[in-house]
C-alpha cells in the first residue's frame, strides 16, 4: 500500500506548464487534482507574466494565456483537465522554464494612463490588466509608431499620448 501522495508545489506546477506537461493531470492523484483546481486563478496570474526575457517571449505569454486560457474561462471552468491542458498550450516552446512573476492588483504609480487608454481603445477585447501590462512593455517610440500606423496625425498623437 502506498503512502499519501506528495503535494505538488506551485513552482513545480508552473514549471510543468512551461514544459507543456499536459499528461500531468492524469498522473496526479485526487488530492493534487483538487489542489490544482483551486490554483487555476493563481496559475493564470503567474503564467501570463515572465521577467527578464525578450519582449517577444513576454508578449507570447500574455497573448497565449488570454487566447487559450482566459477567453472561454466561464464555459470551461467545470472542466479542470481541459483547463490544465490549455495552460500547458501557453508554454513558449516546451523545452525551457521561465521566471514567472505574480501580476498584482494594485496600479503601479506613474502608470501612463494616456498610453493605457489608447491601447484599451485600440484593443477593446483585451482585459484591462493585459492592456496595462502591454502599456508597460511598450516604449514611447513604439506606441507613437503604432498610433501612426492607425492613421493618427502628429497633433492627434500628442493629444492622445503626451
Amino acid at each position: 500500500m502506498d503512502g499519501p501522495e506528495e503535494k505538488l508545489k506551485l513552482a513545480d506546477k508552473i514549471k510543468a506548464v512551461d514544459m507543456g506537461v499536459m499528461d500531468l493531470w492524469d498522473a496526479m492523484g485526487e488530492e493534487n487534482q483538487k489542489g490544482l483546481k483551486g490554483e487555476f486563478f493563481i496559475l493564470n496570474r503567474y503564467i501570463s507574466n515572465v521577467k527578464k526575457q525578450p519582449r517577444e517571449i513576454q508578449e507570447h505569454f500574455v497573448i497565449a494565456v488570454n487566447e487559450y486560457y482566459n477567453k472561454n474561462w466561464f464555459s470551461l471552468q467545470h472542466h479542470p483537465k481541459l483547463l490544465w491542458q490549455l495552460l500547458c498550450l501557453c508554454s513558449y516552446n516546451g523545452n525551457k522554464t521561465f521566471f514567472h512573476e505574480w501580476i498584482g492588483f494594485k496600479k503601479k504609480e506613474g502608470a501612463n494612463t494616456k498610453k493605457i487608454n489608447f491601447l484599451a481603445e485600440l484593443y477593446p477585447d483585451m482585459k484591462m490588466k493585459e492592456v496595462e501590462m502591454l502599456a508597460e512593455l511598450t516604449t514611447d517610440k513604439e506606441i507613437t509608431a503604432l498610433a501612426k500606423q492607425c492613421g493618427l496625425e502628429d497633433k492627434d498623437i500628442k493629444k492622445k499620448l503626451k
